[in-house]
């Protein structure tokens, strides 16, 4: 089984979310507003990683990956977040800007997980 068929069985870590809305008070619309912040974001927050590595542009991508890989932990977006992770370290070892082209294949994996990821977020809120 390769890492990416692990995320099937856990794209999300309910604990996350649950222990943020106890640190709140308990406020379920917080909790709500963040959900739907963060998935309205996160075809976006792909999309920029795509366009980065299109335009050969290493200071792009790592900000993007750094914005998927912390708003993806702070919501307990446990796949995207290891799968963004893997990116950054990724992005670190590449020689240069004109590798950043190997990476597409992580980025489509990466992609690949936000439908279901969204999805599975928004179950509780249904």
């Amino acid at each position: 089984m390769s890492e990416y068929e692990e995320c099937t069985d856990a794209l999300v870590d309910p604990t996350v979310l649950t222990e943020l809305q106890a640190e709140l008070g308990g406020d379920q619309a917080i909790i709500s507003t963040f959900i739907r912040n963060y998935a309205e974001l996160l075809p976006w927050r792909v999309e920029r990683l795509h366009h980065a590595l299109e335009k050969l542009d290493i200071e792009d991508a790592m900000d993007a990956v750094l914005s998927l890989k912390t708003s993806s932990h702070m919501v307990g977006a446990i796949c995207m977040s290891r799968l963004a992770t893997e990116l950054e370290i990724s992005i670190r070892l590449l020689p240069g800007p004109a590798h950043l082209d190997e990476l597409r294949a992580l980025v489509n994996e990466i992609e690949h997980f936000v439908s279901a990821t969204i999805r599975e977020l928004e179950t509780p809120l249904s």
